[in-house]
């Protein structure tokens, strides 16, 4: 227990015993306040008809015998009621939105209850810097000129009373209409010295703003800057201010409502002065429902801004806001290291300060601005080339993400049964691609991006994280491949193309062989004959599946024996196997074999795709299975480029998973970069699969999407991503509420994806399955326009994540102990605890951190030149599954 922890409980242990005697029932609680200080409340019937002066004589007489009072350190102030005033009084409040008074407040005994999902209009966001010189007009203004570019009514209030920016930099393009300029400092001012008259008049201090586009945007400048200015902002000190805040009319909130009167804007931006003055506390604290903190990620900004976010903080849970964003502002151009190092320390600094809000990520709370000098030398911030905005496209979003405007809105008329519809009929069908019925993979397949470079005979490897689906490519050549021919007729005639499986799930028809078998193979005949066991194993594919090849003079007559009966048995194939390996005609009497087979699928006009899948499982999960899988999976990769480029009718697929193409090891590996493909879900394939699942389930919402939009299924792959987006809206919204600041598409893709990027198609629909089934559950509406409310989707998220953390054990079985092991752990974490809750060091911790990474799991938070130990963040996809917290989470 700290020293001024011990003398507060003495001071409440001391009150309450002078108390007794005259009141047993008497209450005392003692609240320390940001700074240190003390406020001490009293409850006791002994105050009943005394005034206040005389309650804090009686207080004071008591710690007169301790050594302190009122007006001596620790002690700032008493609050001293009756029971009756107690239960008509809340607990203390802050009295004036001012640094000082706010710093002192006590901590509130019950923070308030913020609506996440209600968006507000007009939303109030200032911009605030603890120091200036770091861009903060700058960004309001461009930041201001986007919003109203996307058709946005934008006010700009210019709060910086001492030193106007934002005023200055629109000066030649706002309409003039008076001869006199009026502004801010005008309308607060002469409402002080003459509250009852309505002068200036709010319309002459807003002054329109010119644009080239549409849009609206508005500015409340300071007002005209000469000499009587500076006289008029001395009387606007301190005593003033509280005069506003306790009078009947407080003229600083009567402009922001005059302001929203006249103009009714989406959004109200105010450029606040630097450091901690009053103006800029009350367009901080009072007036501000998001702040954005501009700063460079110094030393002096860190350390001033440390008090910054304690008020905020203090003053949010009082009141309820404001928010707070960050601005990283101007990020000169450093090495990437040294980027990611000033990136790191800011995430560090978030989360210990600010800490982070529910279902929110560090990287969501900030945003970057690098130096670019072209800013610096704009005369006006209209009309500045798209280019310069893209830096600030990033707060723009977030600020509009927390307005309301959900679009397109169903029908008014019939809008609530509509939703009642969609949501009754809504299907998702998130089966992994072992559970599909062969019949409906054509329905569940959806053909992303990468499709049309999939069907080139180039492209023999295919490669991608588990879960991005290879597997049901697979499976639809494969087990549908008239079907995958109708899928692929845009790009290519694949009609006299055989799709046959050389490797794959057991359960397919022919001679498919298991893990054992393999292990088998390798026991008899060692570990360096993998490449004969490839063509070997190829052959028999082959000429089980074709049963014309049987017949060709060339052909081992065991093996025509072997595969003449429907379904060959697995021991006399490993038999076969090894027999062929151990011939000393081995090698050169199979590849005559093959050549003559191409040589048939020339003369017949006939090609052949080779598939395999399961090359990840298909060798067993023990540490001595993953060592033959390596020596065999490098031995098939290089014989098909030592042997294969010479075949002409036979072409290679072979899926297999990264993390396994990057451990593998063999001659000439780098010639698979023109000879590989890598899949990735992008955006684009992401909405066009939940589209099609949403519209294939509802025909209301099919019926809806392609009246307003002209959206069906069969248009899917032709429609871009901005239709791709708005077609969602009627489906999840269009934001994730005021609080969040997020689109719900990011919010929904940042989600899926793991520490390498990977987006995966099954989380998805596994999201928006559980979604469904809560917004069933829900017993009130949320809006009559979508229909599933932001709510469906953040309960859904951590149920997502248990679902994908038990994919990743059984796709690394050999990482499930480490697993476990982080279990209400807190993200991110360093390698010394992960040695310490592994109980690994040296090597085995650094292949397991490795192997972690590769996977998706762990992300380096640190940099090359960072001192150790090293930092690793969790993946947000796996924190909920694996009962971990964010540090800094509140």
């Amino acid at each position: 227990m700290t020293h001024s922890t011990q003398f507060s409980q003495q001071i409440e242990d001391h009150v309450i015993n002078s108390l007794k005697s005259e009141d047993p029932d008497a209450q005392v609680k003692i609240k320390p306040t940001s700074l240190g200080w003390l406020k001490i409340r009293v409850i006791t019937h002994l105050f009943a008809n005394h005034p206040l002066e005389w309650r804090e004589q009686k207080i004071d007489s008591f710690l007169e015998t301790i050594n302190t009072n009122l007006g001596q350190y620790p002690i700032a102030g008493y609050e001293l009621l009756t029971p009756q005033e107690a239960t008509e009084k809340p607990s203390a409040t802050i009295q004036l939105p001012l640094w000082s008074d706010l710093l002192m407040a006590p901590e509130s005994d019950q923070p308030i209850q913020i609506d996440e999902d209600s968006p507000k209009r007009p939303l109030v966001v200032t911009f605030y810097s603890f120091k200036g010189g770091v861009g903060r007009s700058t960004a309001l203004g461009l930041v201001a000129s986007i919003l109203a570019r996307r058709n946005r009514r934008v006010v700009m209030v210019d709060f910086d009373l001492e030193a106007p920016g934002i005023s200055i930099m629109f000066r030649s393009d706002t309409e003039t209409f008076n001869e006199e300029t009026y502004g801010v400092l005008d309308y607060l001012h002469q409402r002080y010295l003459t509250p009852e008259q309505n002068i200036p008049p709010i319309e002459s201090c807003i002054y329109p703003i010119n644009l080239p586009t549409r849009g609206e945007l508005f500015l409340v400048p300071v007002g005209e800057y000469n000499e009587n200015y500076i006289h008029r902002l001395a009387d606007l000190d301190r005593h003033t201010l509280e005069k506003f805040y306790q009078g009947e009319t407080n003229p600083v909130n009567q402009l922001m409502e005059d302001i929203k009167t006249q103009i009714n804007p989406d959004v109200i931006l105010i450029d606040a002065r630097p450091g901690f003055n009053d103006t800029s506390a009350i367009a901080l604290f009072d007036l501000a429902d998001t702040g954005i903190l501009c700063f460079s990620p110094t030393d002096q900004s860190f350390e001033g801004l440390r008090w910054v976010v304690k008020g905020v903080r203090k003053h949010r849970d009082y009141e309820g806001k404001p928010d707070l964003r960050f601005l990283l502002t101007p990020m000169p151009l450093v090495a990437p290291e040294q980027r990611q190092t000033w990136l790191t320390r800011v995430e560090d600094w978030i989360e210990e300060n600010w800490g982070l809000p529910s279902e929110t990520t560090v990287g969501e709370l900030y945003y970057e601005i690098p130096y670019n000098p072209s800013i610096t030398t704009l005369s006006s911030l209209i009309g500045v080339p798209r280019s310069l905005l893209n830096d600030y496209l990033q707060i723009a979003d977030a600020i509009d993400a927390s307005l309301p405007d959900i679009k397109p809105e169903l029908e008014k008329d019939e809008t609530s049964e509509k939703r009642k519809s969609i949501l009754k009929q809504l299907s998702f069908d998130a089966a992994t691609a072992q559970e599909i019925e062969a019949d409906n993979i054509p329905n569940i397949f959806h053909r992303t991006e990468d499709f049309p470079r999939f069907l080139s005979n180039k492209n023999w490897l295919i490669r991608g994280a588990k879960g991005t689906g290879k597997s049901l490519l697979f499976r639809l050549f494969v087990e549908q491949s008239q079907k995958a021919k109708e899928l692929a007729h845009s790009e290519v005639n694949l009609s006299n193309v055989n799709f046959l499986a050389a490797h794959g799930q057991p359960r397919l028809p022919g001679p498919i062989l298991e893990s054992n078998d393999l292990a088998s193979y390798e026991q008899q005949v060692g570990e360096n004959s993998w490449s004969i066991f490839w063509l070997n194993y190829a052959l028999l594919q082959l000429c089980y599946s074709i049963p014309e090849l049987r017949s060709l003079p060339e052909l081992d007559q065991q093996l025509v024996a072997l595969i003449d009966q429907d379904n060959p048995p697995h021991s006399p194939i490993v038999e076969w196997l090894v027999h062929r390996t151990q011939s000393p005609q081995a090698g050169s009497q199979a590849a005559d074999e093959l050549r003559a087979i191409d040589r048939w699928l020339q003369e017949n006009k006939e090609v052949v795709w080779l598939l395999y899948d399961e090359l990840d499982a298909g060798f067993g999960s023990t540490p001595k299975d993953y060592v033959r899988r390596k020596q065999a999976l490098g031995a098939l990769l290089a014989w098909w480029l030592e042997s294969g480029t010479s075949l002409r009718c036979i072409v290679p697929k072979i899926f297999l998973r990264e993390d396994i193409w990057n451990q593998l090891n063999f001659t000439n590996k780098g010639h698979y970069t023109g000879r590989s493909l890598q899949l990735r879900w992008d955006e684009a394939d992401l909405w066009r699969l939940v589209l099609r699942q949403a519209l294939t389930s509802s025909a209301t919402l099919s019926q809806f999407l392609e009246q307003k939009l002209g959206v069906t299924v069969a248009r899917l792959n032709a429609i871009e991503l901005e239709q791709l987006r708005t077609s969602l809206y009627p489906l999840w919204g269009e934001r994730m509420g005021r609080t969040k600041k997020a689109y719900t598409y990011n919010w929904v893709r940042t989600r899926i994806a793991d520490g390498q990027k990977n987006c995966f198609p099954r989380s998805l629909v596994l999201l928006l399955q559980e979604a469904v089934k809560r917004e069933k559950d829900f017993s009130t509406e949320y809006s009559k326009e979508i229909v599933l409310r932001p709510k469906a989707l953040i309960d859904s998220f951590p149920y997502v994540s248990e679902q994908r953390v038990d994919e990743v054990r059984n796709e690394y079985p050999e990482l499930q102990v480490y697993l476990d092991r982080l279990r209400t752990e807190r993200s991110p974490i360093d390698e010394e605890r992960l040695a310490e809750i592994w109980k690994v060091e040296d090597n085995e911790l650094t292949e397991t951190i490795r192997d972690m990474i590769e996977a998706g799991i762990l992300t380096e938070r640190s940099r090359a030149n960072d001192p150790p130990p090293r930092v690793y963040a969790v993946a947000e996809l796996y924190l909920y599954g694996l009962n971990m917290v964010r540090k800094g989470q509140r």
